[in-house]
C-alpha cells in the first residue's frame, strides 16, 4: 500500500507539472511575462482573474508538493527519538501548508486578483489538512495514541485529490471549450 502511494505522490507531482505546461503553452503566447507578472490593473476582465487565479494556485501547490515530497524523507532520516520524529514532521507539514496559504493570498492581494472557486476549493483543502496534521500532532505526539492514522490518511488524500481535480477544472474547461470552437468552426 505504501509503494502505492509514493507512485500515486509522483503521480500527481507530474500531473501538477503538466497544468503548469498546459499554462505556458495555452496561456504564455497570450499574455507573455504578464502571467508571471501582472500587475493591478492589468488583470481586466472576469475570465483573466480566473485563469490568473488558477495559475497561481497551480503553481504554489507544486511547489509546495514538491518541497514536502523531498522534505519528508529528509524528516524521516533525522536522528531523533520516534516521538521527536512524529512532532516535527506534523508541525512542519502544517507549517508548509499555512505557508502555501499565505503566499496564495499574498500573490492575489499583490495582484489584486479575484479568488477563483477553484482556488477557494484548495484552499478549504489546505485548512483541511493542517487541521487534521494538528490533529495527529496532538494525538500521535503527545499521547502516543496512533489509532487515527488511518483516518489521517484518507482525509489527507481525499484533500489532496479534490485540491487535484480542482486546479483541473479550469484547464479542462477551457480545452472543451476550444475544442467546441474548432467543431463549429
Amino acid at each position: 500500500m505504501s509503494e502505492f502511494l509514493n507512485q500515486l505522490t509522483v503521480s500527481i507531482s507530474v500531473y501538477i507539472g503538466m497544468l503548469i505546461l498546459w499554462f505556458l503553452v495555452t496561456q504564455f503566447p497570450v499574455y507573455r511575462w504578464r502571467l508571471f507578472f501582472a500587475r493591478k490593473g492589468q488583470i481586466t476582465s472576469l475570465q483573466q482573474h480566473e485563469m490568473y487565479s488558477c495559475f497561481i494556485t497551480v503553481v504554489c501547490f507544486f511547489l509546495i508538493w514538491v518541497v514536502v515530497d523531498s522534505l519528508e524523507f529528509y524528516l524521516l532520516t533525522l536522528d531523533f527519538g520516534l516521538n521527536s520524529k512524529i512532532k516535527t514532521f506534523y508541525l512542519v507539514l502544517m507549517a508548509i501548508n499555512t505557508i502555501n496559504v499565505v503566499i496564495v493570498f499574498l500573490i492575489h492581494k499583490l495582484s489584486e486578483c479575484i479568488f477563483s472557486g477553484s482556488t477557494r476549493a484548495c484552499l478549504y483543502m489546505l485548512l483541511v489538512s493542517i487541521s487534521v496534521s494538528f490533529m495527529q500532532l496532538i494525538a500521535r505526539g503527545y499521547y502516543d495514541y496512533h489509532e487515527l492514522k488511518v483516518l489521517y490518511k484518507a482525509v489527507t488524500w481525499v484533500s489532496n485529490l479534490v485540491s487535484v481535480f480542482a486546479m483541473s477544472l479550469y484547464p479542462i474547461r477551457q480545452t472543451l471549450a476550444y475544442f467546441n470552437k474548432e467543431k463549429e468552426a
